[in-house]
C-alpha cells in the first residue's frame, strides 16, 4: 500500500473542508426558543377567592378587574407571571 503524498494531502484537505462546513452550519443553527404563556392571578378583596386567568394586554398588578363569583366583591390582580408552554402530545 503505497500512497503518495498528494493523495494524503488532498484527502486531509477535503476532510478539513467538510468538517469546517459542518461546524459552520452547526454554529448558525438557532436553538428553538421556548414559548411562554402569561398568567395573572385575581384575588377577591373581601373573601380572598383566587382565579388564575390568561393575561390581557393593559392589565397591571393592583388593577380592579371583575367581580368575585362567590361574594360579588371586586377582584384585584395580585400577580402576573409567565409559564413555559408545554408541547401537546399527539
Amino acid at each position: 500500500m503505497n500512497m503518495d503524498i498528494n493523495t494524503i494531502l488532498y484527502t486531509t484537505l477535503i476532510g478539513a473542508i467538510i468538517m469546517a462546513i459542518y461546524l459552520y452550519m452547526e454554529a448558525r443553527r438557532k436553538p428553538k426558543k421556548p414559548e411562554y404563556k402569561t398568567i395573572e392571578i385575581l384575588e377577591c378583596t373581601k373573601c380572598g377567592y383566587k382565579i388564575e386567568k390568561e393575561y390581557e394586554p393593559g392589565d397591571f398588578i393592583g388593577m380592579i378587574k371583575g367581580k368575585c363569583p362567590k361574594c360579588n366583591s371586586p377582584m384585584k390582580i395580585k400577580a402576573i407571571y409567565a409559564v413555559e408552554k408545554t408541547p401537546s402530545k399527539t
